[in-house]
């Protein structure tokens, strides 16, 4: 029988088009493997991907993880996706990436704002212990939740070793002429839905445009959102704004890095991957303020109150036209983006479970036992 600690993750959010929490998941597990060797992963796998009709997302979160964990003889379960089951014979971790659905859920149909403004909230406190990855998140869980603080422990998420100054002018020229990128650009990156602040981005940039070089590059999704934008875009004159519905993972850090100034005006993060992936390929960034953000990004960037189009304009133009600025934002911001690793972030995470895990006790005294003799 092996001595180490065999914890379950659901993986269904790794297949199909990963979103944010596909990403942590995948990552989390690689650098467990890596830097984590008293932790056996095990993956639950049923064929689900990351979209599933909410019906079904619940029924499979209450009934079929928890089944396909006992089979799996694990000490504990960790899930990613959010919810958790309300009853569950192996205890279970619970990563809660943010409480953006808890918080916005107006904006969502029937059945997906009963999931997550109702459902979601209730089955938190079934987790045996909760991760959040920044100091905000947690406050928010204990603000709506009667979860004691002793539960839930942050554990900032690493950055993906993609991302990092990339200086090849072959490279990066390809990428501009592949994607019709302009000369320079600030840009945006992230899904357009109305809390990520697109709409302060395009007013701010209204304002600036005759002054600047510098267009305005808009990636992310579209969806219901988008044709509100595009509109806004219009009046401001489109042939300076350039959306782009999908870059693909290789290329996003040649974007980034072909960038004039990374522009993030959201108004709600759980942790902010976009702002630290700009800064970690050298790119300065321009924030809003709000919730976890300035944690991620300390003073390693500008920082404007959200909705505040004039800071947002003037920090902007302010930008462009400064090379000693941009200058000291990028060193500021490949410092900052080093402090976030997944070594640390496994190290962490490992600790955790063998605190949480039921039987950790004997699981440390056969492990210990197993390196006096090594």
């Amino acid at each position: 029988m092996s001595d180490k600690l065999r914890v379950a993750f659901d993986t269904s959010s790794i297949r199909g088009r990963k979103t944010g929490i596909g990403i942590y998941t995948e990552q989390l597990l690689h650098a467990l493997r890596a830097y984590a060797p008293q932790i056996e992963t095990v993956e639950l796998n049923d064929g689900a991907e990351v979209d599933q009709r909410t019906d079904k997302r619940i029924w499979r979160e209450q009934f079929v993880l928890p089944r396909l964990a006992i089979k799996a003889n694990v000490d504990l379960v960790h899930l990613t996706g959010f919810a958790a089951p309300l009853r569950s014979q192996v205890p279970v971790v619970l990563t809660v990436m943010d409480l953006i659905g808890i918080l916005f859920s107006r904006h969502f149909p029937p059945a997906s704002r009963f999931y997550w403004s109702r459902y979601l909230a209730f089955t938190l406190n079934s987790a045996k212990h909760l991760i959040t990855l920044s100091e905000h998140t947690k406050r928010d869980i204990l603000r709506l939740t009667r979860i004691p603080p002793q539960r839930i422990t942050v554990i900032p998420p690493g950055l993906d070793a993609r991302f990092y100054p990339i200086t090849d002018s072959r490279v990066l020229d390809e990428t501009r002429a592949r994607l019709k990128l302009p000369p320079r650009f600030f840009l945006f990156v992230s899904t357009l839905e109305p809390r990520k602040g697109v709409d302060t981005l395009l007013n701010a940039y209204a304002r600036i445009a005759p002054y600047v070089d510098e267009h305005l590059v808009i990636v992310g999704k579209r969806g219901w959102y988008y044709q509100s934008l595009l509109a806004q875009a219009r009046a401001i004159g489109a042939e300076r704004i350039h959306f782009a519905d999908y870059v693909s993972a290789q290329e996003l850090p040649h974007l980034y890095a072909l960038a004039a100034a990374f522009v993030f005006p959201s108004r709600y993060e759980g942790f902010g991957y976009t702002p630290l992936e700009a800064m970690a390929c050298g790119t300065p960034v321009i924030s809003s303020n709000a919730a976890s953000l300035p944690e991620v990004i300390a003073d390693a960037g500008i920082l404007v109150a959200p909705n505040d189009v004039n800071g947002f304009a003037h920090a902007m133009e302010t930008l462009a036209k400064n090379s000693n600025l941009r200058a000291a934002l990028r060193e500021r911001g490949l410092q900052r983006a080093q402090q976030f690793t997944w070594e640390r972030a496994a190290t962490r995470t490992a600790e955790l479970y063998l605190q949480v895990a039921p039987n950790r006790k004997s699981k440390i005294e056969n492990m210990s036992r197993t390196n006096v003799r090594d």
